[in-house]
C-alpha cells in the first residue's frame, strides 16, 4: 500500500520509554520522612510538572522548590539523576523505529522536561535522526494545545496531512487529527507494527 507520509512523529513517555515514578517517590519519602502522597505531589504532581514542562519555570527552579519543601539533603545533580531514573527505555520499540528511519524522517513530540530529554537522547539509539525534536518546555506549549502542533509544522516543514503523529494519550491524538495530522494512539509495539504495516510504512 502506498502512502503520502513524509514524517513519523513519536511521543516519548509510554511510547519510546516507560515511566515509573513509584521507586523514586518511595525512596524520597523514606529519606524525608514525608508521606508518599506529599512527595509525589511535590515532585511529580500534574500541576507542578505543568509549570516546568510548559516552560513557565525552569527545571532547576522546580528542583530547588522540591528540595526545600521536602527538606532533602540533595544537590541539583543528585535530584536530577533521581528524577531521570523514572525513565525506562522501551528497547523492544527500538528496532521498529530504526526500521522506519530507513524510509522516513522521524521526530520527537513530547510533553517533557529538559533533563528527561537529555537523558532520553543518550539511550535512544536513533536520537541523532530525530528531526525536529519538539519538547514542551522549549516551545512553551503542551499537547493538546494547538500551539504545540504548530511548532511541529513550523520546524518540520512537513504538512500535517503528510505527518503520522503517534501518542499514547487519546486527547493528544484527537487534537492531532483535528489539525489534519494522521493520528494514532499507541497501545503496544505489536499493535503499532500491525497498524504501520497496514498503512504501508513498514
Amino acid at each position: 500500500m502506498s502512502n503520502s507520509i513524509e514524517l513519523v512523529a513519536f511521543d516519548l513517555g509510554n511510547v519510546l520509554c516507560a515511566v515509573d515514578e513509584r521507586p523514586v517517590t518511595i525512596e524520597l519519602a523514606s529519606i524525608s520522612g514525608r508521606s508518599l502522597e506529599e512527595v509525589f505531589e511535590t515532585i511529580f504532581g500534574r500541576d507542578r510538572k505543568a509549570l516546568f514542562e510548559g516552560g513557565h519555570i525552569t527545571f532547576a527552579q522546580h528542583a530547588d522548590q522540591a528540595i526545600t519543601t521536602l527538606g532533602l539533603d540533595l544537590t541539583l545533580d543528585e535530584f536530577t539523576d533521581l528524577y531521570n531514573s523514572v525513565l525506562i527505555p522501551s528497547e523492544d520499540m527500538f528496532p521498529l523505529v530504526s526500521q522506519i528511519t530507513q524510509r522516513y524522517r522521524i521526530a520527537l513530540v513530547s510533553n517533557t522536561s529538559e533533563p528527561h530529554w537529555k537523558a532520553a537522547e543518550k539511550f535512544l539509539p536513533f536520537s541523532s535522526k530525530l528531526d525536529p525534536v519538539i519538547i514542551s518546555c522549549e516551545v512553551a506549549a503542551m499537547k493538546p494545545d494547538p500551539a504545540f502542533y504548530d511548532s511541529l509544522l513550523e520546524r518540520s516543514h512537513v504538512a500535517a496531512a503528510n505527518t503520522l503523529f503517534i501518542d499514547d494519550l487519546p486527547a493528544n491524538v484527537e487534537a492531532a487529527l483535528k489539525m489534519g495530522f494522521i493520528g494514532h494512539q499507541f497501545l503496544s509495539r505489536a499493535e503499532l507494527e500491525l497498524y504501520l504495516a497496514d498503512l504501508g510504512v513498514i
